[in-house]
């Protein structure tokens, strides 16, 4: 089985844990089907989905103060082993978002 790894960050690569003590949300889609929600970590600014099969799936990230208020990124997962890393990268202080950084690696 596979994970996805998902990270807030801003232009500086520093973890971005909150904005004005209201944390990122994060969620798995499938189909257009809700899988799963995760509320990013409030010191490491991270958050993960864990035990994915092989398949396509969409990761959207929320959040009610940033521009735009929610980004996605589709992810195909191919084999069992994978793990995908993905970062979101918001500009400060305007709260922008810039881009999206994706990797994947093979589990050890």
């Amino acid at each position: 089985m596979s994970d996805i790894f998902v990270m807030i960050r801003n232009q500086d690569n520093n973890a971005l844990t909150s904005i004005d003590g209201i944390a990122f949300v994060t969620l798995l889609r499938q189909d257009g089907q809700p899988l799963a929600e995760e509320t990013f970590d409030l010191i490491y600014a991270d958050a993960g989905f864990d035990d994915l099969p092989v398949g396509e799936y969409t990761v959207v990230v929320k959040h009610e103060l940033v521009e735009p208020q929610q980004t996605t990124y589709d992810v195909k997962i191919i084999s069992e082993d994978e793990v995908i890393l993905l970062t979101f990268v918001y500009l400060e202080p305007e709260w922008v978002f810039l881009r999206i950084r994706a990797a994947v690696e093979k589990r050890l």
